[in-house]
């Protein structure tokens, strides 16, 4: 039964392209995104005042998973040797790079989105997640950075990095 299912889908996702694309990428974002997180993690509890140190760190970790992924796994079909994606994928992470330490630190000094949710957790009675939110600024605001540079990154790198080469229309 589970497996008639997973066979219809793959039957959907080969009449959508851009949809298989976007969950391979969300599985190489999530991987990367779990990378960059857990260096984050591990290097703010040993180092709590290097805040965006780590969060700078992280994301570079990132990076370099999801290049490898992204190259060799969401895009195989679309890549050529010749071609320079490293180089354009600097470019557009890079990009989204400042874009993120921007969000954050927008997110850690102005808004304070930990608080917004502490508050909706109160709502809810869980009493014990809205002190772990108010504690905890700095990891709410990387997370929420994270899933907006995951639509940042892919747009970036469908259009920019590994797209489709438009057809030659010279000779028709």
């Amino acid at each position: 039964m589970l497996l008639h299912h997973i066979q219809k889908l793959r039957v959907w996702l080969r009449q959508y392209p851009t949809a298989r694309k976007f969950i391979k990428f969300g599985i190489v974002g999530a991987t990367s995104a779990s990378v960059s997180l857990g260096v984050f993690w591990l290097m703010a509890l040993q180092y709590p005042a290097l805040n965006l140190v780590s969060k700078a760190i992280g994301y570079i970790m990132g990076f370099f998973v999801g290049f490898t992924l992204n190259k060799f796994w969401t895009y195989i079909d679309q890549t050529d040797e010749d071609e320079k994606y490293l180089l354009k994928y600097i470019l557009v992470y890079a990009v989204t790079f400042v874009i993120y330490l921007v969000i954050n630190f927008i997110f850690d000094h102005m808004v304070h989105p930990n608080n917004w949710f502490a508050h909706l957790a109160t709502q809810f009675d869980l009493t014990q997640t809205s002190e772990y939110l108010l504690k905890n600024g700095p990891l709410v605001s990387n997370i929420l950075a994270i899933f907006i540079n995951i639509f940042l990154n892919f747009f970036g790198t469908n259009k920019l990095v590994f797209k489709v080469p438009e057809p030659d229309h010279l000779f028709d």
